[in-house]
């Protein structure tokens, strides 16, 4: 034991942390595991009943609408001697844990802080939005997150054909996964990650549907099943999310709005990422967390249809900036708050329910939030210490051509 706490630099002050922390998030988790809600009824329980009586042959039906990896699992549960729910509940939860323990680790890489690391440990497992999204509202998008903070684990160690594995492995799971893509162009204009380590992307999202395919799911319904879960819940501009919409009224001009809104997001993507990429400036690990905050608030913030937990990863980014930033400790906690609120007006009575704070005050505050982090970006990108000169310029590119593909190679067969 005491070879073990030299080792990570642990008192028994951090094991006594560590462990009652651990015991709170299992606490909160189990009794919260026997709610369900309707998402379990409509869902994920007919699913994998279906998939105890067909077996791997329900993956030619067109039943599902979520990506083939998530029913994998699914039918992996089906197969199991226990209660469905808690087999489900299991995973996701045990997934939380270590998507707590990638986020202390990211933040000990950034801050070097073991006090900030163990406090951002703690924060995820009882951070709501976490706990209800898989012990209550029984939904996988920790699994998306995981891969995304395990993308940021290796562009902190600069080993970015590691880092695109995992997020095509999120986008795999989960179409979310997009909202922060424009922050992985910024990276590439700026000699980060090469034009080739985007293949990740559409490689394993191939991958992952073949098993589908040969069980006789047609190729085109597998490749276009995220175009179909975006024509769905078109009956309202936001779905119980703080966005623009529930400012200029989300019940209205449902099909213009709907169509104009999509091409908004883009053209404010595009002219965002065109200002980005006229300078060369310093790509720290909390630069690469912040822009990513960004495009997470940024992002489902236009996009119409919008459901209220897709907030959930500007939730945990919103806390690893906070840790590697302590002035900005206000962004989780309004974040937080915004998103859990919306949790709750969905989750309580089945929807039915307004929460006590209006939607528009809401919007307008996450709004605040997003100029709050964008221009944070901004002064990050023209503060004269972060720019890089011309010479620095072509010698990390040089760098980069020339010695990271090297590098990463060595670690990889190593």
């Amino acid at each position: 034991m005491e070879k073990f706490l030299k080792r990570y630099q642990l008192d028994w002050t951090d094991i006594l942390y560590l462990t009652a922390l651990t015991a709170i998030g299992i606490a909160v988790r189990v009794i919260l595991r026997i709610v369900t809600t309707m998402d379990w009824e409509l869902y994920w329980d007919p699913w994998i009943a279906d998939l105890k009586e067909m077996g791997f042959s329900y993956l030619a039906t067109d039943r599902y609408d979520y990506a083939p990896s998530f029913v994998y699992i699914l039918w992996v549960i089906s197969r199991l001697p226990i209660n469905p729910m808690t087999a489900y509940k299991a995973i996701h939860i045990a997934l939380d844990f270590v998507a707590a323990a990638v986020m202390g680790k990211l933040v000990m890489e950034t801050t070097g802080s073991r006090t900030r690391s163990f406090c951002t440990y703690g924060l995820m497992l009882i951070v709501p939005t976490i706990w209800a999204d898989s012990a209550l509202w029984a939904q996988c998008d920790i699994i998306f997150m995981l891969f995304i903070l395990l993308c940021f684990y290796y562009l902190f160690r600069e080993m970015p054909g590691r880092a695109m594995f995992f997020y095509g492995l999120a986008f795999a799971f989960k179409l979310q996964s997009l909202f922060i893509f424009p922050f992985l162009v910024i990276l590439w204009v700026n000699k980060k990650i090469k034009i080739q380590h985007f293949l990740w992307i559409p490689g394993l999202y191939f991958l992952s549907i073949i098993p589908a395919w040969i069980a006789g799911r047609p190729l085109l319904e597998l490749i276009n099943i995220y175009m179909a879960q975006g024509a769905q819940d078109v009956w309202s501009l936001s779905l119980k999310w703080a966005n623009i919409y529930q400012i200029i009224g989300n019940q209205f001009f449902l099909l213009e709005y709907a169509e104009g809104g999509v091409w908004l997001i883009l053209g404010i993507l595009m002219c965002v990422m065109f200002a980005m990429a006229q300078k060369r400036y310093r790509i720290t690990n909390e630069f690469i967390v912040q822009m990513a905050l960004f495009f997470a608030l940024l992002t489902p913030y236009f996009l119409p249809h919008m459901h209220e937990r897709y907030g959930c990863l500007a939730d945990i980014l919103a806390i690893l900036y906070a840790m590697m930033n302590w002035r900005r400790f206000y962004i989780p906690l309004v974040q937080i708050l915004i998103s859990f609120t919306c949790y709750m007006a969905y989750l309580s009575h089945l929807g039915a329910n307004e929460p006590a704070i209006y939607y528009g005050v809401m919007a307008l505050a996450e709004f605040g939030l997003l100029t709050a982090v964008g221009l944070d970006v901004w002064r990050f990108m023209t503060d004269k210490e972060n720019q890089v000169s011309v010479q620095e310029a072509a010698a990390e590119d040089a760098a980069f051509r020339n010695i990271k593909g090297k590098k990463e190679g060595k670690r990889q067969n190593g």
